[in-house]
């Protein structure tokens, strides 16, 4: 199976770079043979986490051949119910963050878990510009008039470059070197991993976009970077348009910004044309909840007295 294999050099390379244990984990349900399955990830303490720069837990829901609604609905219960069940012996502040096509939690909410909606914008592949904004399109012609060009890459030297151009700026680190993102590409293959790069009139890489699948049907958007000189330029839109036009022509079905949950971040990504989609984050109740209450409280009240 494509997915159980990519997962598996998922977990290669996340065991090398982060130190995690990793392990494909199973929750049949008891009256069919409708499973969930995912590739879960444990610290150093043995905790159940979710390492940097992964959107979502690698998850899979396999229900028995039916076109029956309600089949569906109970199998999936059952599932959920059989992985709660594994999460509570753990005994342990847990959290689980599922991809955006898990749309119902209530058995997690029902068992007195915490869930959290968060979005994200995908798009269906195959891919047309004219779903994008006139302000994206006027940003990628800006960029092939000022002579960018952007293209597949396999040097991830070149990617590299890009992202110290975006932590230079930011203030900040992906924490992955170059021989990180060269793990990641060669075991993951051409297909799953693609990396895309725009390139300066003069050929120096100024902005970078790496596309990761772990199921050979849905890419997500694992990182982007850029040089700041080269940002008013249109160098992400190009960059970006090219991911999708090569998507759309290997065949995969959606592609997902994989985030939209910081106002800034999320306005450059609905000018794609996507559709907003909820995921969940589930966690288990605990004193943080306290801490988090009062959090979000001040910040209500700080935005009350601001305008809209």
């Amino acid at each position: 199976m494509e997915t159980l294999n990519l997962w598996e050099k998922w977990a290669v390379f996340h065991a090398q770079k982060w130190g995690c244990d990793t392990r494909v984990a199973r929750w049949e349900a008891p009256n069919s043979s409708a499973r969930g399955e995912a590739l879960v990830f444990f610290n150093r303490k043995g905790h159940l986490y979710l390492p940097p720069l992964n959107p979502y837990h690698p998850f899979s829901f396999y229900p028995t051949p039916t076109d029956k609604q309600y089949k569906l609905n109970r199998q999936w219960h059952e599932a959920a119910k059989a992985m709660i069940l594994e999460m509570l012996k753990a005994q342990r502040i847990t959290s689980f963050v599922f991809p955006p096509d898990i749309t119902d939690v209530r058995p997690f909410v029902w068992s007195g878990y915490i869930a959290e909606v968060k979005y994200t914008f995908i798009v269906k592949l195959p891919y047309s510009l004219d779903q994008a904004s006139t302000e994206i399109r006027a940003k990628i012609k800006k960029a092939t008039a000022a002579g960018y060009r952007s293209a597949l890459t396999q040097d991830m030297g070149e990617v590299y470059q890009c992202l110290e151009g975006t932590e230079t700026r930011q203030g900040f680190s992906h924490h992955l070197t170059r021989q990180d993102l060269e793990l990641a590409q060669s075991l993951l293959g051409d297909q799953a991993f693609r990396a895309y790069v725009c390139y300066a009139p003069d050929g120096e890489p100024v902005s970078t976009s790496v596309i990761v699948s772990l199921d050979g049907r849905r890419a997500f958007g694992w990182i982007a970077a850029s040089k700041t000189e080269h940002l008013n330029y249109g160098v992400v839109q190009q960059s970006q348009s090219l991911a999708l036009q090569d998507l759309s022509n290997l065949g995969f079905a959606e592609f997902d910004f994989a985030g939209a949950n910081i106002p800034t971040i999320a306005y450059s990504k609905t000018n794609w044309g996507g559709q907003v989609t909820p995921y969940y984050l589930i966690r288990s109740p605990g004193m943080k909840e306290i801490l988090r209450a009062g959090l979000h409280w001040l910040r209500f009240i700080r935005n009350s007295h601001q305008p809209l």
